[in-house]
This record gives structure tokens, C-alpha cells and sequence, in this order.
């Protein structure tokens, strides 16, 4: 599973930044938020194939405790991945200052990259 799940971050974050330069190219003025939840959007997918993984390994008669420990810190700091990266695009926001939409792309990025990362540490570990 680790393997399919950094498939999908390298395909996620390659297709999202394309995606984030043709927006930002065509000048469709999207809001600051389009471009954040398109760089969430980028490792999404593969942070759910980790952590579902890790689901997996925590359940049954006798659960890894570092599959359960990996589990609960991957979705606390995903949580808190997104309200942090919420509250500094907000700043952004009400600075007046004009970001390019590729900053508010890997404030989305980053929401999510240290929870994918403790997932797959988990599955890893064993």
C-alpha cells in the first residue's frame, strides 16, 4: 500500500499544480480558497490509502500499537494541518497583499503532508 499511495501524492501533486498554473494562467480569478483546496486535493487521496492501511492494522484480536499510535497522530495532525493552513490563509486574505495562487496551493499541500507522512511512517514501522 505504500507504494500506491506515493503513486497517487506524485500524481495528485503533479496534476493539482498543472492545474493550479492553468487557472492562475487563464486569470480566472478564483478565489484564494480554490487554489487551497486544490492543493488539498493533491495528497488527499494518496494520505487515505496510508491511513486506511493503517485502519486495517489497528483492528482485530490483537492491534499494532504503533498502527494505532500512527493512526490517531496521522488524524490529529491532519486536522490540525487544515485549521492552521485555514487560519494563514485568512491572514493572507485580510493583508490586502496579492499572493500568486501557487502560494495558496502549497499552503493546501502542507495541510496534509506531515499527517501523510506519520501514515506512512506507521506502515513502515509495523
Amino acid at each position: 500500500m505504500i507504494g500506491w499511495s506515493v503513486l497517487a501524492g506524485l500524481l495528485g501533486v503533479l496534476g493539482t499544480w498543472l492545474g493550479t498554473a492553468w487557472f492562475a494562467r487563464r486569470e480566472f480569478h478564483r478565489r484564494p480558497w480554490s487554489y487551497w483546496l486544490l492543493g488539498i486535493g493533491a495528497l488527499l487521496p494518496a494520505w487515505l490509502i496510508a491511513f486506511l492501511s493503517l485502519l486495517g492494522r489497528s483492528s482485530g484480536p490483537r492491534p499494532e500499537k504503533a498502527s494505532i499510535a500512527s493512526w490517531v497522530l496521522s488524524s490529529s495532525v491532519a486536522l490540525l494541518g487544515v485549521i492552521v493552513t485555514d487560519v494563514v490563509l485568512t491572514r493572507f486574505r485580510e493583508s490586502g497583499r496579492d499572493h500568486p495562487p501557487v502560494i495558496y496551493w502549497l499552503l493546501g499541500v502542507l495541510a496534509l503532508l506531515p499527517a501523510w507522512g506519520i501514515a506512512l511512517l506507521g506502515l513502515i514501522v509495523k
